[in-house]
């Protein structure tokens, strides 16, 4: 797909007030003495994007290894936020916040949004009551989920709100969902990754369990010889990025996903998709765990729980109740860690929390 890049949408604002490129310049150089590290960060990214050069360095989210730097074309990210703007008809003087860190995609893509489709640009610090900053309504918001919870009560001052950066759990996402009923607030879900630019697709949340989403247009996806879903962004390149989720593929335009291929877990030759499970469990339990699998010597491998060291008879008892449905699906131990690891959008790292060493408890 062909788009003429610029760098300033001629209706670009920061909180109702006009920018040419050379004004937003010189703001942004001014941010870089803000006492605050999320003006600072802001200002970098503003001058990067005015910068002679057609590149932009972004740092993977770390969640499932090591966090690496990728490089974009500003003109692949003004197509995305193109792509964005058609999908929730964002129209130039849309009112949108940014709420997230712009060391990271998803901060940078709001910012890319904005002098992109000529929206006007409200900032506050990442933080989990980003809407406690003003008073006001705003026609686009995107957060992650524990700004989600927190804002609940606040929800009715925005239009559409799109959550992502970590799982959200069935709990919080009911609670949301009652929360706007009688709101004229659309919740949505999005689907993808640094390596697309942020999301790909989006599901607008309901009472329903099952979460489909949607294609943004253009983009094309198919089922890779591993099983995992495989992804043609053209605004990116015409070459397919190979992911490690397992989805089902409803159409050319749907799917619904199911978990992560590098977390399946193989016992006795039946594969465990644990998020599908943590996702069929999470109303049984009032704190984090995660499913995962350990070495056995018939099985291969053999499902177990795993809580914080605190919550081990409590998970004990919890167990006890749930009724499984199948013997494959139900853990054979309980592993207790000191503590939960998270990276910055409060992503589970699983593999480096059963790093840091665990129990072992019979059930």
């Amino acid at each position: 797909m062909d788009i003429t890049f610029f760098s300033v949408h001629p209706n670009f604002s920061i909180q109702g007030k006009s920018y040419n490129e050379k004004e937003l310049g010189i703001y942004a150089t001014s941010l870089l003495l803000s006492e605050k590290s999320y003006l600072v960060h802001l200002g970098t990214f503003l001058l990067e994007w005015l910068a002679e050069g057609n590149e932009i360095s972004v740092q993977t989210s770390g969640s499932t290894g090591t966090p690496k730097p990728l490089s974009f074309t500003k003109s692949a990210m003004q197509a995305h936020a193109q792509l964005t703007g058609q999908f929730f008809n964002l129209i130039p003087g849309h009112k949108i916040l940014l709420c997230l860190p712009t060391q990271f995609i998803a901060g940078k893509m709001m910012v890319v949004r904005a002098l992109s489709l000529g929206l006007d640009l409200w900032v506050s610090p990442p933080s989990n009551h980003p809407l406690d900053f003003f008073k006001t309504t705003f026609d686009f918001v995107a957060m992650v989920p524990s700004q989600l919870e927190a804002s609940i009560p606040l929800l009715n001052c925005c239009r559409k709100v799109l959550i992502g950066g970590a799982p959200l759990i069935g709990s919080l996402k009911r609670k949301a969902v009652l929360a706007v009923q009688t709101e004229p607030t659309e919740l949505f879900l999005s689907y993808g990754m640094t390596e697309t630019l942020s999301h790909i697709a989006i599901a607008k949340l309901t009472l329903e369990d099952q979460v489909i989403f949607s294609l943004l247009p253009h983009i094309h996806i198919k089922e890779n010889d591993r099983g995992c879903l495989s992804v043609i962004a053209p605004y990116i390149s015409s070459d397919t990025i190979h992911t490690t989720d397992i989805v089902r593929i409803l159409d050319a335009s749907h799917f619904e996903w199911l978990g992560r291929l590098d977390f399946v877990i193989n016992s006795g030759g039946v594969k465990i998709h644990p998020e599908s499970l943590e996702k069929a469990h999470e109303k049984y339990f009032s704190f984090p765990f995660f499913y995962s699998g350990i070495p056995h010597d018939l099985l291969g491998e053999q499902l177990v729980i795993v809580v914080a060291q605190e919550y081990l008879k409590e998970s004990q008892e919890i167990l006890a109740k749930i009724q499984f449905g199948t013997k494959f699906y139900k853990p054979k131990g309980i592993l207790t860690v000191a503590e939960f690891l998270y990276t910055h959008a409060f992503k589970l790292r699983r593999k480096d929390t059963l790093g840091l060493g665990y129990k072992v408890h019979d059930l």
